[in-house]
């Protein structure tokens, strides 16, 4: 028994240091799992804006994701683990949906109707994000046996990591803002209205010319050539 002692506190002494290692490391993950959520956000947002306005202000989306109270990321020395140079945004719209993935695939009519009704895809808003967050560096001196703990914890701090997310939106496949721009886009379509109703007007209005002077007496109003934008709010 004599060569046992202090065995026990050699082993808590390892025991805790696992353990403090334990929770350096989970505090850290938490931190990078936060980072990677805004991250996610802001590829998102990002799409959106690419999806609408055509281009990505950078200006706006860091201060908006990266910056501010909720973005208090850092390190056991109190940096800040993202900074504005760790922060990568690479965007385009030149990725495209191949004619068989098409609405109505490679039908010729399906073609035109796309075209007339804006349907055919016209870019992919393509939108990634990169963040490296700022890594310490374990200091590199001969480390005394009460450093080496502290060594263990600045090692967790200056693992490199890269987090990477990714966001890609279908623009222009026939969204519309309200019924009103649906009908008029619809309206539009040679193919599918404009064709047939202006033989249905000419037809229409030679009628008229020949009924209306039969039905003035009565006060009936006039014949409206125009059977599709009234309905435009009020149908699917």
């Amino acid at each position: 028994m004599k060569y046992q002692h202090g065995q026990a506190l050699t082993e808590g002494l390892i025991v805790l240091l696992c353990v403090l290692t334990f929770f350096a490391a989970a505090t850290w993950l938490g931190r990078l799992q936060d980072m990677a959520l805004y991250e996610q956000h802001a590829s998102r947002f990002g799409a959106f804006e690419l999806a609408r306005a055509g281009n990505i202000d950078n200006a706006k989306l860091s201060p908006r994701f990266f910056q501010g109270r909720h973005a208090g990321w850092r390190n056991r020395q109190g940096n800040a683990l993202v900074v504005d140079d760790r922060i990568q945004v690479t965007y385009n719209r030149q990725a495209r949906l191949d004619p068989q993935s098409q609405p109505g695939a490679v039908d010729r009519n399906a073609t035109i109707l796309r075209e007339e009704w804006e349907l055919k895809d016209s870019g992919i808003a393509n939108v990634s994000l990169r963040i490296r967050p700022r890594a310490t560096t374990p200091s590199e001196k001969t480390l005394t046996r009460t450093e080496r703990v502290g060594w263990a914890l600045d090692f967790i701090d200056s693992l490199a990591v890269s987090l990477r997310r990714h966001t890609a939106i279908l623009v222009d496949a026939g969204h519309a803002i309200n019924a009103q721009s649906a009908h008029e886009r619809a309206a539009a379509s040679n193919t599918a209205w404009q064709q047939i109703a202006r033989a249905s007007y000419a037809a229409g209005k030679k009628m008229a010319a020949a009924a209306m002077p039969v039905d003035t007496p009565w006060g009936r109003a006039a014949p409206v050539f125009d059977w599709f934008m009234p309905w435009a709010g009020k149908k699917p």
